[in-house]
């Protein structure tokens, strides 16, 4: 997992590199919050939620808002499942 500051999706050019660096997963928050959970002494686990393929690995018009947050929506009720 590769981690980018937000809120922004990355360019296409980043996120080609990051593919050519062997990274899969593209996040926006998972660094930040698993060390403030550790310096709390917290227990702490990633379950990542995706919504979308990264804007340079295919072509077309990029990553748009409206498209992630709709998906984002869908996988909340598995989401829920898997925590309950």
């Amino acid at each position: 997992m590769v981690v980018i500051q937000g809120p922004r999706f990355s360019t296409r050019a980043e996120s080609q590199w990051f593919a050519n660096q062997g990274f899969r997963l593209v996040n926006m928050t998972g660094y930040p919050e698993s060390v403030l959970a550790r310096e709390l002494e917290m227990c702490y686990a990633a379950i990542a939620l995706v919504t979308d393929v990264d804007a340079g690995v295919e072509a077309g018009q990029g990553v748009k808002a409206i498209d992630v947050f709709a998906e984002f929506e869908r996988n909340l009720v598995p989401f829920k499942k898997l925590v309950h």
